[in-house]
C-alpha cells in the first residue's frame, strides 16, 4: 500500500521586466516544515489560531540558502533587505485566497498574485521563498520553496508568487 499525500502546496513565482516581458517562471512544490505540520493541526483541530497568528496575515519572503524541514522562521538564511524588498502579505481570508475549488476530484484553494518589484537596485540573488506567520522572525514558518537557480531581482523587474493548496 503506498503512502497517501494529505496536501500539496505549489508555488508559481514569475519575474517580469519593466516592459512586462516575461523574464523566468518557476512552479515547484512546498517544503512543509515540521513547524507548518504542527501549526496545521494546532489551528484547525485545536483552534489554537492565536499561538501562531498575531494578526489574519501569512507573510512571503525571499531568501538564499538551503530550507529544510526542521528549519524555523527564525533561521531563514538570508533574507534580502533594501531596494523595495519587504515580506508581502497575503490575508487569511477569500481575499487573500480567492478561489476554493475543485481540481482532479480534490479541493483546493489558490491565494491571490503577490508581486514585488525592485526598486534603486537589484533585490537578491535569491533561491528561494517562503510562507511565514509573521512579518519579523517570531512566528512560524509554515512552509518554503526552492529554486532551480539563484535569480536577482534587477530594479525595476517585478516578482509574481501565487500559491496553490490542495487537500488530498
Amino acid at each position: 500500500m503506498g503512502k497517501h499525500k494529505f496536501y500539496e502546496c505549489i508555488w508559481n513565482i514569475k519575474c517580469f521586466s519593466s516592459d512586462k516581458e516575461l523574464l523566468w517562471e518557476e512552479e515547484h512544490p512546498n517544503i512543509l516544515t515540521d513547524e507548518g505540520e504542527k501549526a496545521i493541526l494546532d489551528v484547525f483541530f485545536r483552534n489554537k489560531d492565536s499561538s501562531y497568528f498575531s494578526s489574519s496575515v501569512f507573510y512571503i519572503g525571499l531568501h538564499k540558502g538551503t530550507v529544510s524541514e526542521s528549519t524555523i522562521l527564525a533561521t531563514i538564511p538570508n533574507e534580502p533587505s533594501g531596494n523595495g524588498y519587504s515580506r508581502l502579505v497575503c490575508e487569511r481570508s477569500d481575499i487573500g485566497w480567492p478561489t476554493i475549488e475543485l481540481n482532479e476530484g480534490d479541493y483546493r484553494v489558490v491565494s491571490k498574485e503577490l508581486s514585488l518589484t525592485a526598486s534603486g537596485g537589484s533585490i537578491g540573488p535569491v533561491n528561494g521563498a517562503f510562507i511565514g506567520t509573521s512579518l519579523n522572525n517570531s512566528g512560524s514558518l509554515i512552509g518554503a520553496v526552492a529554486m532551480v537557480i539563484e535569480r536577482t531581482v534587477l530594479a525595476g523587474d517585478t516578482i509574481i508568487f501565487q500559491l496553490r493548496v490542495k487537500l488530498k
